[in-house]
């Protein structure tokens, strides 16, 4: 545009004013290809801005342990392991799965709901940076089978649902 010190000025503001039009041509979104982009991209993000408020997320922790005593009925009595932070908010009330590994490999999943959570004295001379507890937890239905003591377990249990923009502020410091 102001790149020829010889041109006359009239021609250089001619040039410029071609260059605006130009610009404001481009920026109008003319032919229906265009406005279904530009229709495409606002209902998407409509429905992340629906979802982001009106949706869910379900938290749930994940304890390793092994069967306690030897179960029958409608409990079960684990001993779990678990991080001194994991357990704070693990209480009675709260929906769990138990999913069992029987030594033939094959893998069983209880649901039920934790009765009771009580913590267990550390082995002498054994220092691990875990805690240790025993879960009392009902199953849903009645077992069919005794589950003997001693059986590897992972228990899931779930701590709550919440908005995925509540969670945005919830970030660990």
């Amino acid at each position: 545009m102001f790149n020829n010190p010889f041109d006359s000025f009239h021609n250089t503001v001619a040039e410029a004013k071609e260059e605006r039009e130009q610009l404001d041509q481009l920026l109008t979104v003319s032919t229906p290809r265009e406005r279904l982009v530009v229709g495409i991209i606002a209902l998407v993000v409509a429905l992340l801005a629906a979802w982001l408020f009106l949706g869910n997320v379900s938290h749930s922790r994940v304890v390793d342990g092994i069967v306690a005593e030897p179960a029958n009925g409608d409990s079960l009595q684990l001993l779990v392991w678990a991080g001194n932070d994991s357990t704070s908010i693990v209480g009675p009330g709260l929906p769990a799965i138990v999913e069992l590994t029987t030594a033939d490999g094959n893998a069983h999943a209880l649901k039920g709901d934790i009765v009771s959570v009580s913590a267990v004295s550390p082995v002498q001379g054994l220092a691990v940076p875990v805690s240790m507890y025993l879960v009392d937890v009902t199953i849903d239905r009645n077992l069919d089978t005794t589950i003997p003591a001693g059986i590897r377990c992972r228990i899931v249990i779930e701590l709550a649902r919440q908005s995925p923009f509540s969670l945005l502020g919830m970030r660990p410091s």
